[in-house]
C-alpha cells in the first residue's frame, strides 16, 4: 500500500497482509497464502489455548489473572478476523487517496502531506517499540528464570506432559512466539486505524490551504479571462473543485468511520475492561523492582495508548474538519465577487457541522472521552 507503510509491513510480515501488487499465478502468491494459513492458525490455537487454561483456574484471583490477557489476546483475534473481511474496502481506501482532488498539488501541499505521513510513522514506530518491549519483558527476558522454575509465561495449562525438557521448552517458545505475534498484529491494528484518521486531517489542512489560496487563483483566473463569459466558466471550475475536494474528503471521512466503527466499539469495550484489570493488578503489586512489574505496567501503557490513539485522532479529525470554516471565513473576501461570495457560503454552512468519529454509532471519539473513561477506569479498580 502506497499510505501506512509501517503498518502494512506489519501485517505483511506477521502474516495478514498480502501485498496487492503480487500477481495471482506467482509462486509468492500462494505460498504466501500457506503462510497466511499457517500464522493465523497458530493465532487461534493460542486463544483456544488461552480460553481452556483460564477456565481451568484454580481460584478466583487467579481467573480474573489469566483472563486480562485473554481478553485481549481474544481481541487481536477478532481484528484480524475483521481485516480479512474488510481487505477489499480497506484497499479502496487507499484507492480514495490516489483520486486527482486529494494529490498535493504544489510543495505546500506536497509538505502537509508529509508532514502528516511522517506522523504516521512515528506513532506505528512508537507504539510498536513499547508492545515488543511489553512482550519481551513477558516471555524472553525471563527464559532463563523459566527454564529453573519449569513455570511457562503467559498460561500453564498444557495437552500434554511438561516433564521432559524438550516439551516444556517447545510450550514455553510456542507460547512466547504467540504472544510476540499478537503483540505485533495488535499494533499494524490500532496504528491503521489511527493512521486512516491521520490522513483524513492531512486532507482536510489540504483544503484548508486550497481555501486560503482562492482568492489568488480567482484573481489569476480573472487576469486570463477574454470575456465575462470566460471568467464566470474558470470561476465555476475552481469553485467547484473546492466544493467536491470538501464533500470528498467527507465521503472519505465517512468511509473511515464505516470500515472501522464495529471493530473500535469492540476494541474499546475490551480494551475499557482490561484497563480496569490492569490498573488493579499494578496498584497491588508490592515489588517495582521486577520483570513482571515492568511487563505489567508497559502492557498498561500499551492499552492506555491504544484508547488515547482512537480518542486523540477522532478528536483532531473534529478539530481539523471545523478548521475548514475558519479557512473559508479568513480569506480576503474583499477581492471576492458576490457570486463566488455566495457559493463559499455554501462550504461554510456544511463546514459548520464538523465530523465526529464514533465508536459503534455509540461513543464519540474525543479527548474528552479518553478522560472519562481514564477516570472510570481508576475509581473501578480501586472500587
Amino acid at each position: 500500500m502506497h499510505i501506512l507503510p509501517v503498518s502494512f509491513a506489519l501485517f505483511t510480515y506477521t502474516g495478514y497482509w498480502r501485498p496487492v501488487y503480487w500477481p495471482v499465478n506467482s509462486i509468492k502468491y500462494w505460498m504466501y497464502n500457506v503462510y497466511t494459513s499457517f500464522m493465523f492458525t497458530l493465532l487461534q490455537s493460542f486463544v483456544v489455548y488461552g480460553l481452556v487454561d483460564t477456565l481451568l483456574s484454580d481460584s478466583l484471583q487467579e481467573f480474573v489473572d489469566k483472563l486480562y490477557l485473554f481478553l485481549s489476546v481474544f481481541g487481536v483475534s477478532i481484528k484480524l478476523v475483521h481485516l480479512f473481511i474488510r481487505r477489499r474496502q480497506i484497499i479502496g481506501l487507499g484507492e480514495m487517496l490516489l483520486k486527482e482532488n486529494c494529490i498535493p498539488r504544489d510543495a505546500d501541499e506536497a509538505s502537509i502531506q508529509k508532514k502528516f505521513d511522517r506522523n504516521a510513522r512515528q506513532v506505528a514506530i512508537g507504539c510498536e517499540i513499547l508492545n515488543e518491549f511489553c512482550a519481551f519483558m513477558a516471555t524472553f527476558a525471563q527464559f532463563y528464570p523459566f527454564l529453573k522454575t519449569r513455570t511457562l509465561p503467559v498460561y500453564n495449562w498444557a495437552p500434554f506432559d511438561l516433564s521432559s525438557l524438550a516439551a516444556f521448552v517447545s510450550m514455553l517458545i510456542y507460547q512466547s512466539v504467540a504472544l510476540c505475534l499478537c503483540a505485533n498484529s495488535s499494533v499494524a491494528h490500532e496504528t491503521l486505524i489511527a493512521g486512516m484518521m491521520i490522513q483524513i486531517c492531512a486532507q482536510f489542512e489540504i483544503l484548508c490551504h486550497r481555501a486560503h489560496i482562492l482568492p489568488t487563483l480567482l484573481m489569476g483566473a480573472e487576469k486570463k479571462s477574454v470575456s465575462e463569459q470566460d471568467l464566470r466558466a474558470r470561476e465555476r471550475l475552481i469553485i467547484r473543485d473546492l466544493i467536491q475536494h470538501h464533500l470528498y474528503v467527507y465521503k472519505f471521512a465517512y468511509t473511515v468511520n464505516a470500515v472501522f466503527t464495529l471493530m473500535l466499539f469492540i476494541q474499546f469495550s475490551l480494551s475499557s475492561f482490561v484497563l480496569c484489570m490492569s490498573v488493579y493488578k499494578v496498584s497491588h503489586m508490592e515489588s517495582l523492582l521486577t520483570f513482571h512489574f515492568a511487563y505489567t505496567f508497559s502492557y498498561l501503557a500499551s492499552m492506555l495508548i491504544q484508547l488515547f490513539l482512537y480518542c486523540w485522532y477522532g478528536n483532531e479529525v473534529t478539530l481539523k474538519s471545523a478548521e475548514v470554516r475558519n479557512a473559508v471565513y479568513e480569506m480576503n473576501w474583499t477581492t471576492l465577487r458576490v457570486r463566488v461570495m455566495k457559493d463559499l457560503t455554501i462550504i461554510m454552512m456544511r463546514a459548520s457541522k464538523p465530523f465526529r468519529m464514533s465508536s459503534g454509532h455509540m461513543v464519540t471519539l474525543t479527548t474528552d472521552s479518553f478522560t472519562s473513561v481514564s477516570i472510570l477506569e481508576i475509581i473501578l479498580s480501586r472500587g
